[in-house]
């Protein structure tokens, strides 16, 4: 809020009073694309020839992000006839871009009392321009790929940004940005509420050139989405196979996204599951447990006037995923700690229910306790 509200002051010091509006508006409200990215305002200037200390900058640079990459146009204003509607001046990579002004309807019914008036003619001019992108991909196996994707899966064109760069004649490389629709509804909100922001994923697929090959793919997650599904380490992508297609590409890493949201869901109500049956049986004997995303309990147990804490952690992943298991001594210290023995690999079947698995951690306490105790007191 503190970095927004600087740029504003910039705008309002910088900019003819007429046109500011437009720009803060844009800078303030103006999210574009399939990720929703801000934009930024470069080198303000003017066109006046007035000595007046007013501010009359009516022209700017404006650096949109699109298709993993971004776009930079500038943004012409008249100060000395402000109801005009602005001008463009595209980007030196995009020689052939040049949309007829009569389709652009925010142009043609400019209405310079409406401050979101440059929202409207960019967000028509992006639509324009990824048209522009996807006829250069006109004859080229790419072309086909694209097509089929919208065609033939759940892809749709608004969820798709793509860019073209081309260099002394030769098409590529190119960028394919698509946004993965996931339905995180039912992901308990325990599990995304250190992150308020928006819950975006976006594969960027990028090309050497447009026959397709040498492809490099990339996921890209909102932190609240990276979060729910257990951060980066949970969230490998295949590489892109030789000879693979987009269209299979794509929704085979969709699937891949929404089973990971299941498993996560899954894992919640097996955590608390779990927690229940070992509170159910063990009770009397509870320390602390993990009453909202149930990802710990610690219990304090007696083995022959011996008493010792048995801990449980529960991964995001459960029951695919194994708890670790702690034994800790309240007696004995090891390098100024309680000491602690740590089980990860232990007898475990993700298919057994609650009960079974506060059963089998009995036994499996009842087995190591004893050697556990002799260990303790050696430390």
């Amino acid at each position: 809020m503190v970095l927004e509200r600087e740029i504003v002051e910039g705008i309002r010091s910088a900019f003819a009073p007429n046109i500011r509006k437009f720009v803060e508006t844009l800078v303030v409200e103006g999210k574009f694309g399939i990720c929703k990215g801000e934009v930024r305002v470069l080198d303000p200037k003017t066109g006046c020839l007035s000595i007046a200390d007013d501010p009359k900058c009516d022209r700017f640079r404006l650096v949109i992000p699109y298709a993993g990459d971004s776009i930079t146009w500038e943004v012409i204003f008249d100060c000395t006839h402000p109801s005009n509607p602005p001008d463009f001046i595209f980007g030196v990579d995009d020689e052939g871009f040049y949309p007829n002004i009569e389709d652009i309807q925010s142009l043609v019914m400019w209405n310079p009392q409406d401050s979101r008036g440059l929202i409207y003619v960019i967000q028509e001019l992006l639509q324009h321009y990824r048209q522009f992108q996807i006829s250069l991909l006109e004859g080229t196996r790419l072309q086909f790929e694209y097509s089929h994707l919208i065609e033939h899966t759940q892809s749709k064109a608004d969820d798709i940004e793509l860019v073209v760069f081309r260099n002394e004649g030769r098409i590529g490389p190119v960028n394919i940005l698509i946004k993965l629709d996931l339905d995180l509804s039912k992901i308990p909100p325990i599990l995304t509420k250190d992150f308020v922001g928006s819950n975006s994923s976006v594969l960027l697929v990028s090309y050497v050139s447009a026959d397709g090959y040498r492809v490099s793919p990339q996921l890209f997650l909102s932190p609240a989405v990276e979060l729910a599904l257990g951060g980066s380490s949970h969230l490998r992508i295949p590489s892109f196979p030789s000879g693979e297609t987009l269209f299979d590409y794509v929704p085979n890493v969709y699937q891949l996204l929404k089973n990971k949201v299941k498993h996560v869901i899954d894992g919640f109500e097996k955590r608390e599951e779990y927690v229940a049956a070992f509170l159910a049986h063990y009770g009397r004997s509870i320390l602390e447990y993990d009453k909202e995303s149930f990802s710990m309990m610690s219990f304090l147990f007696e083995w022959n006037d011996f008493y010792f804490i048995f801990r449980t952690e529960l991964p995001l992943y459960f029951p695919q995923e194994q708890p670790t298991f702690f034994l800790q001594s309240i007696y004995h210290e090891s390098k100024g700690r309680p000491y602690t023995e740590v089980f990860k690999d232990y007898p475990y079947s993700p298919r057994w229910s609650g009960n079974e698995m506060a059963e089998r951690a009995r036994l499996f306490i009842l087995d190591k306790i004893g050697t556990f105790q002799k260990s303790s007191v050696l430390a």
